[in-house]
Order: C-alpha cells, then sequence, then structure tokens
C-alpha cells in the first residue's frame, strides 16, 4: 500500500500532481497557504478525474476512491507524516528556499524533500535543509496528468539513494524519470524550449511574422504539437519570464534576455490561460 505524498503549493502545477499522485494510490496531503487556491485545486482535480473516468481511463469509483485519498489543508504542519514532500511554489529562489528550510525542520530525517522547480539550482535550494542529501528536482510538465516524462535533478550533494527513491516514486506514479546528472540553470528540458520561445518573440517583435504565424509555422510546418506562444500561455507568461530572467541572470549570456515582448505582457496581468488572456485570448473571444 503506497504511503503519503506531501504536495506545498497548489497551483495549476500542483494541483495536477495531487491528481497524479492520489490517482496512483498515494494518501496526499495538499498544503497550500491560500483556502482559494485550495478551492481551485479541488475542482482541478476533481475535474481532470472525472473527465479520465468518461474517457474510460478509470471507473467512476476509481476516481472518487482518488478524491478520497486527499486531505486539503492550510496547516504545513500536516505534512509531517509525508515519506516525501514535492514542493511547487512560486518560481522564486528565496521563497523556495523559505519552504524547504521550513520543510526540514517538520520531516523525519529520511523524507525526500522534492522540489518541481523548473530552471532553480537543486544545489542552492538544498544548502537551505540539514539534509542536502536527500533534495532532488523532480520537474513535471505542464499538465502534469498528461505528460509522462518527468526530469529528476540531482544537486551536487544528491546521493545515488536518493536518486534511485525518486526514479521509484515517479514510476509508481506512472510516469518516465529522465535523470539530469550536472545541476545547471534550466537544467535540459528548459535549456530546449526557452531559446524557441525567446526566437520566436524576436521574430514578432522585430516584424517578421506575427504570433499566429509563428505558431502556425511550428505546428503546421515543424510539426510541433503546439506553438511558442500557444505553450507559453498554457506554462504561464509570468513562469516563463521568472525562468527566462533565471537563467539569463546565472548564465550571464546576453541570448537569455528576457524579450520585452514578454516583459509588458506580464506586467499588465496578462499571464496566459490563468487569466484569461495571454499572447492570446481564452475566453472564448479570440485574439
Amino acid at each position: 500500500m503506497p504511503g503519503a505524498v506531501g504536495v506545498l503549493g497548489t497551483g495549476t502545477m500542483g494541483a495536477g500532481i495531487v491528481q497524479v499522485a492520489a490517482r496512483a494510490g498515494y494518501r496526499v496531503v495538499a498544503c497550500d497557504a491560500s483556502e482559494e487556491a485550495l478551492g481551485k485545486a479541488r475542482r482541478y482535480v476533481r475535474s481532470g478525474l472525472e473527465s479520465f473516468a468518461r474517457r474510460g481511463a478509470l471507473s467512476e469509483e476509481e476516481a472518487e476512491a482518488a478524491l478520497g485519498r486527499v486531505r486539503w489543508t492550510t496547516a504545513m504542519e500536516e505534512l509531517a507524516g509525508s515519506e516525501a514532500v514535492i514542493e511547487a511554489i512560486v518560481e522564486r529562489v528565496g521563497p523556495k528556499k523559505e519552504a524547504f528550510a521550513a520543510l526540514d525542520a517538520l520531516l523525519p530525517p529520511d523524507a525526500l524533500l522534492l522540489t518541481n522547480t523548473s530552471s532553480i539550482s537543486i544545489t542552492e535550494l538544498a544548502s537551505a535543509t540539514g539534509r542536502p542529501e536527500r533534495v532532488c528536482g523532480a520537474h513535471f510538465f505542464t499538465p502534469p496528468p498528461l505528460r509522462e516524462a518527468v526530469e529528476v535533478v540531482r544537486g551536487e550533494q544528491t546521493s545515488d539513494e536518493t536518486v534511485e527513491r525518486v526514479r521509484r516514486l515517479l514510476s509508481s506514479f506512472g510516469k518516465l524519470p529522465v535523470v539530469v546528472r550536472k545541476d545547471v540553470p534550466g537544467f535540459a528540458a528548459n535549456r530546449l524550449l526557452m531559446p524557441v520561445l525567446l526566437e520566436a518573440a524576436r521574430l514578432v517583435e522585430e516584424g517578421v511574422a506575427s504570433r499566429e504565424e509563428v505558431d502556425l509555422l511550428a505546428t503546421r510546418g515543424l510539426g510541433f504539437p503546439l506553438g511558442p506562444f500557444q505553450l507559453a500561455d498554457l506554462i504561464g507568461l509570468d513562469v516563463a519570464l521568472d525562468v527566462i530572467s533565471y537563467v539569463h541572470e546565472e548564465l550571464g549570456d546576453p541570448f537569455y534576455t528576457p524579450p520585452r515582448l514578454l516583459k509588458n505582457r506580464v506586467r499588465s496581468g496578462r499571464l496566459g490561460r490563468k487569466t484569461g488572456e495571454g499572447f492570446y485570448r481564452h475566453d472564448g473571444g479570440g485574439r
């Protein structure tokens, strides 16, 4: 019988991870400081499981059982009995280190501290704890219930035992763990993805093509499932900007200078699907 898994942060990524773990049979403690975020996450998880049930991927009884395995809370103390906690809060170093220090003080010595960060140094986050050998990256992709691969990112002090435990945990979730052997800014996936978004933004800024035309070329020409602007809206423009900014700061490479087009959208609160508008409208109005 699977044990208990904690998820700290129940935004889009955190809620998706909650759904994945609960469906895999784990008892899940889903923690967020915001009651509003918890309410949205509950609806997300219920809707996701019901969608799988409608498609015949699981029965209605299995969907209800999975929902029943989730405990929603604003009290971090309720994570204390977890064998692993997956942090999925804002993509910024300061808040993540604070969260890791708090979790380190709360969890038993053999518990795993995992982070869903898509770019931030695992080594730096681990430095906020007294157990750096048990800190590891577990980077899920959007949306977690549908994307199979997960990056397993080791910090400088992450032990081989921890990497193997994380691999087993993710495999039990039905995922395909891919070990990233070096703790580099952006890891592997975002070092592939972010240059595509950067170049797409530059093409629009320079008047070479519109965002619709860039996405059309990517999907109908290059065979991508989503164009770079469509994908950015799905990920969240604020998240994309945080990742690009972090990689730019860490590498000092002018190539990763955040594009004005992206910065202006974020400053205006147009963050993608989660706000109803990013590079496109998502309220049915189209734009």
